[in-house]
């Protein structure tokens, strides 16, 4: 490594311990609830839950953060119209482009759903998109399993 390099690898890594981000993302899992067995899993630091509203029928968007430790918060939703159970309490939901966002600081202890197909659930992360359909009426938990970083100068696979 030169200098340079090792220079900025050695700056990241004091920026990303200073704002706490993690060296590895935590890994998000999709679990069936009834055995437990993971249907999905991928690295994630943030995803978004989008379904459609049952009564307004327009998309609704959930916005998470994963915590390097695995504890997930909620940061924001976003929906086209204000309808019923669209807002939360606190802080009215703000104007942003043609939709509303409500913006969120909350801690998610668990987070279970039945994807069906007249909501259209999906699981969106950076690069992927996993339709919860795939599984109809299925209690599913979406978990995160804290990061798992390697030890300074073990290698990566």
């Amino acid at each position: 490594m030169t200098g340079r390099v090792a220079t900025a690898a050695a700056f990241l890594a004091l920026v990303l311990a200073g704002t706490g981000a993690a060296a590895c993302p935590a890994e998000l899992r999709v679990v069936r609830l009834a055995d437990g067995a993971v249907l999905a899993a991928a690295p994630a630091r943030a995803f978004t839950l989008s379904y459609r509203h049952s009564v307004t029928l327009s998309r609704v968007q959930a916005d998470y953060r994963v915590a390097a430790d695995g504890t997930i918060r909620q940061t924001a939703e976003r929906f086209a119209d204000l309808g019923p159970g669209m807002t939360h309490g606190g802080a009215p939901p703000r104007r942003e482009g043609a939709g509303y966002v409500l913006a969120l600081d909350r801690p998610i202890d668990r987070l279970i759903l039945r994807a069906s197909p007249d909501a259209a659930n999906r699981l969106h992360l950076i690069g992927a998109e996993i339709a919860l359909t795939r599984w109809p009426g299925t209690p599913l938990e979406i978990l995160a399993r804290p990061c798992a970083a390697p030890s300074p100068g073990t290698p990566r696979p």
